[in-house]
């Protein structure tokens, strides 16, 4: 499933054309956090969060929370986090939202004004098993604005019990109708598979490799839907198992007779243990290079603001943003392209 496509001509969009309709106004890129209730979709937005200054490293690259309600709000969460790891056993992550929420930053060159924003919506997994909420037409106006889905998946309850508990908690079927509405709006897309609450699965690389099989057998149709047709070539899939607290192995689990209340336990790796998150990185890596490499896309932000970002010096540090972030993508120990895109080319 890794072949490349053929090079082809930029496919327009209509989201995209509404955003950057004017020279000088931002473009939004959106990122959506999708899965279920407590799988830990905004932990993972936390740590992320945690992580943008060290992925952008030395690069003339900067991203910047757009307002202090982001700041404030992702802080607590890490902190949050923080707390997880200094308890001895813990049945879950961090609380969840129980509302859509957005969480935008600014993304430009150091000292300069913002090229664009980056938007993640996180998406309370409630929502899935609701199809009658009050939200569902700012809900789905999320959905088909995002170039990049990001989908947060129970590693738990993926593995233990021979993932008996796969289907209840991480609702893989759900999910993959959901993108296959999303998709029915033409536009590039990023897919990120991220297997969460994975520590315990790969501490050694063979773990890795079977987590990786175990995904790539568990969304077969996913994987299947976007690899035919035109879908094909505009849609890239990708796999970034994260550790969001990784001084945490999976403890045990306490099963009801009916096997619809299981309760995941946790418990720190060894007394003294903390917070470690571990390839948050990697996540955001495969997501900005992706997304940088949109933003360059002369057909969507114009010739005459491509011509005078050129001048400015603009495109060569973002050329040298994208190189930067796909050099620092691993392609091992359970991560790497399921299907390729031009916009995930280091070029």
């Amino acid at each position: 499933m890794s072949e490349k496509p053929a090079r082809r001509q930029r496919l327009s969009s209509a989201p995209w054309r509404k955003i950057t309709g004017r020279i000088g106004e931002d473009a939004i890129i959106d990122v959506t956090m999708l899965g279920s209730i407590g799988v830990g979709k905004t932990t993972l937005l936390a740590s992320m969060y945690e992580r943008f200054g060290q992925v952008i490293g030395a690069t003339d690259l900067q991203v910047t929370p757009t307002d202090r309600k982001t700041s404030v709000s992702l802080q607590g969460y890490i902190e949050d986090l923080r707390r997880i790891a200094d308890g001895l056993r813990v049945q879950g992550g961090i609380q969840g939202t129980g509302e859509l929420r957005d969480y935008a930053f600014d993304v430009g060159r150091k000292g300069r004004s913002p090229l664009f924003k980056l938007r993640f919506t996180d998406y309370p997994g409630k929502y899935l098993l609701n199809p009658d909420n009050l939200d569902d037409e700012k809900l789905q106006r999320a959905l088909e604005r995002a170039h990049v889905i990001l989908v947060a998946i129970d590693a738990a309850a993926l593995i233990e019990r021979n993932g008996r508990y796969h289907n209840l908690i991480n609702i893989p079927q759900i999910v993959t109708d959901e993108i296959k509405r999303m998709l029915q709006v033409r536009m590039d897309r990023l897919i990120i598979l991220a297997p969460l609450k994975c520590e315990t699965y790969v501490e050694k690389p063979p773990g890795a490799q079977e987590l990786k099989a175990k995904i790539v057998d568990e969304y077969r149709t996913l994987l299947n839907y976007i690899s035919s047709g035109e879908l094909r070539e505009r849609v890239g899939c990708v796999i970034t198992p994260v550790q969001t607290v990784g001084s945490v192995v999976f403890h045990r689990l306490e099963e009801d007779p009916q096997h619809l209340n299981p309760v995941f336990e946790f418990r720190v790796k060894a007394v003294g243990a903390r917070y470690a998150p571990l390839h948050t990185d990697q996540l955001l890596r495969y997501a900005l290079r992706f997304v940088v490499n949109k933003y360059r896309d002369s057909d969507h932000r114009g010739v005459m603001r491509a011509w005078w970002e050129r001048a400015i010096g603009t495109d060569a540090a973002m050329v040298e943003a994208a190189r930067e972030f796909a050099t620092g993508c691993k392609s091992d120990d359970g991560f790497g392209v399921l299907q390729s895109h031009p916009y995930l080319d280091g070029r």
